[in-house]
């Protein structure tokens, strides 16, 4: 019986799967060509469930340029200035409402740290409500930094 199992467990060890990169590459007919051997000019396909793996040796991976449509709406300096401007003050207007919450969520950490009377510090309703207390001033933090964050990105 135990003979007769070995080869059935050689069989399921040898049909695990196999991954393999896949170049998509298109030659100078308009031929398209998939590969999993690297060519100048090819394209990597990107399977569902693949691990992920660099390019090949020394290859670094081309981005082709490809310049726009004639009709593509182009938009002019200024409009663009202004359109940033007003990101701006958006932006600027958004962390100064989010500074201002997190200032009113720390004074609601600290009056929630206070136990009232009959509460322990222990209790699981004193420990739920200042975890949710400072959670939300956290969250008001990532905010703020975040916002610094795309403030530094604008031009």
């Amino acid at each position: 019986m135990q003979i007769q199992r070995l080869p059935f467990l050689m069989c399921l060890i040898l049909a695990a799967p196999a991954y393999a990169e896949i170049y998509k590459y298109v030659d100078e007919d308009g031929r398209v060509t998939f590969t999993d051997v690297y060519k100048k000019g090819a394209k990597r396909i990107d399977l569902p469930g693949a691990p992920v793996s660099p390019p090949p040796a020394g290859k670094a991976p081309v981005r082709a340029s490809v310049p726009s449509p004639a009709d593509f709406p182009r938009i002019d300096t200024g409009t663009q200035k202004r359109r940033d401007d007003i990101r701006r003050q958006v932006l600027q207007d958004e962390i100064d409402s989010e500074r201002r919450n997190a200032d009113e969520a720390r004074r609601q950490l600290a009056l929630g740290e206070r136990l009232q009377p009959g509460e322990r510090a222990g209790d699981a309703s004193y420990l739920n409500r200042v975890k949710k207390l400072r959670d939300t001033a956290q969250q008001h933090e990532k905010n703020i930094v975040s916002i610094q964050r795309e403030l530094a990105n604008l031009k």
